[in-house]
């Protein structure tokens, strides 16, 4: 249910998404062009601690989000430490998800 809520709240904000449902295929997939990653860290197959370590390992820069229901500080940890960009608990509001992706998903200016 959650997977439609979340597609529904971002196509309706004018974003072209892309689903997988488990993290091997997510994987495969975030190889492609994406301004943003979404991924669930309870994942069937490959979790999303390891997908995002393994595209960061082959050097994927486009920001990936952890989406997690628990919020236990070192679950947060574990996903920065993993290279994701930003952290969203579940239940996610439709408000919160489209905020996140707006601002990760702006263009980066070189600093």
């Amino acid at each position: 249910m959650n997977v439609e809520l979340f597609e529904s709240a971002l196509e309706t904000d004018g974003h072209e998404v892309v689903t997988e449902r488990d993290g091997v295929a997510g994987e495969q997939r975030a190889s492609e062009e994406f301004d943003v990653v979404l991924l669930d860290i309870q994942l069937p197959k490959k979790d999303g601690l390891q997908v995002c370590r393994s595209l960061r390992a082959r050097g994927l820069r486009v920001p990936i989000v952890a989406l997690s229901a628990s919020v236990l500080p070192e679950e947060v940890e574990r996903t920065k430490a993993a290279g994701f960009d930003a952290f969203l608990s579940k239940p996610i509001s439709p408000r919160e998800l489209r905020d996140a992706v707006r601002r990760l998903a702006e263009p980066r200016t070189a600093a």
